[in-house]
């Protein structure tokens, strides 16, 4: 598994233009081997900023983006190499289908990898399976499917690369709560039998509290907090200073906590609440 972090980074748009922005603000922050950790925080908050130069699509006006300890642009004509071991899935990905056929399109990367016919074919195969695509439509073209089927060949087509660290940013962005069930649900599939480090973006605190074992909370391009989802959905106070929420599962949780119900467990999950009622009308049955 590697290991990425940021090292004092900072982000200028602009610079020497009367439209100067810094994006990022001397940004330290690490993410967890193996474990999938939710970028959250409000629009300009720094959040794709950030992501784009996590694998090296945006370079950093200061300090240094770290894989396992090494400075990614410390060879800048090898940064593509970098792109292989950093997976990023953009927002709404659909948009960048350009192959013949789906199954073209996922084994572009694994293709560009230097893999053989075979595991490149093994790659596609296992990557359609993870984001819930039908083996009928790998055929097809991408521009014949549906939305939702399309935003899945996209997610696919970066999984089918094995990256070491994969980043969504708003993966499931515009779909219907079916549609999120399923890509996100794929996704902590794969993470779970592959190991690998995922780093989430979404608006969505439900997302990040169902899905994430860490959060990253961004404001005003910086790292308004970080921790496990418990710890950081537990400062509510906090959260809603800057116009951020908790789930609205952890609303009711903490009401009926008020009320004097004594509910102990993950209160910020639909599942986690459930358990935690059930839990409490067992003890004093």
């Amino acid at each position: 598994m590697s290991r990425l972090e940021l090292n004092d980074v900072s982000y200028v748009y602009g610079e020497g233009t009367p439209f100067r922005t810094e994006a990022l603000k001397n940004i330290d922050l690490s993410f967890s081997d193996g474990k999938i950790t939710g970028l959250i925080g409000h629009t300009g908050s720094g959040k794709s900023t950030l992501v784009q130069l996590l694998n090296g699509l945006l370079k950093p006006t200061s300090g240094k983006v770290l894989l396992d300890g090494k400075d990614i642009w410390e060879k800048p004509k090898e940064i593509g190499k970098i792109r292989f071991r950093v997976g990023l899935v953009m927002q709404y990905p659909e948009y960048q289908l350009f192959d013949e056929t789906v199954h073209k399109d996922i084994a572009f990367g694994p293709k560009n990898c230097g893999l053989s016919d075979q595991e490149i074919e093994n790659a596609v195969l296992e990557a359609a399976e993870f984001v819930g695509l039908d083996k009928n439509i790998l055929d097809k073209s991408p521009f014949e499917i549906s939305g939702g089927q399309k935003r899945r060949a996209a997610i696919a087509g970066v999984i089918a690369m094995h990256p070491e660290v994969l980043i969504l940013d708003e993966p499931a962005a515009g779909l219907d709560p079916r549609g999120r069930r399923e890509i996100l649900g794929g996704l902590k599939e794969y993470q779970r039998r592959n190991g690998t480090t995922v780093i989430l973006v979404s608006h969505s605190m439900e997302d990040m509290a169902y899905y994430c074992d860490e959060v990253v909370v961004m404001n005003k391009a910086k790292v308004l907090m970080s921790g496990c989802v418990s710890d950081v959905f537990s400062k509510s106070a906090e959260l809603e200073s800057v116009g951020l929420d908790i789930p609205r599962i952890a609303h009711i949780a903490k009401a009926l906590s008020d009320m004097g119900y004594d509910l102990k467990g993950e209160l910020y999950t639909v599942d986690g609440v459930k358990n935690a009622i059930e839990k409490y009308i067992a003890s004093i049955s």
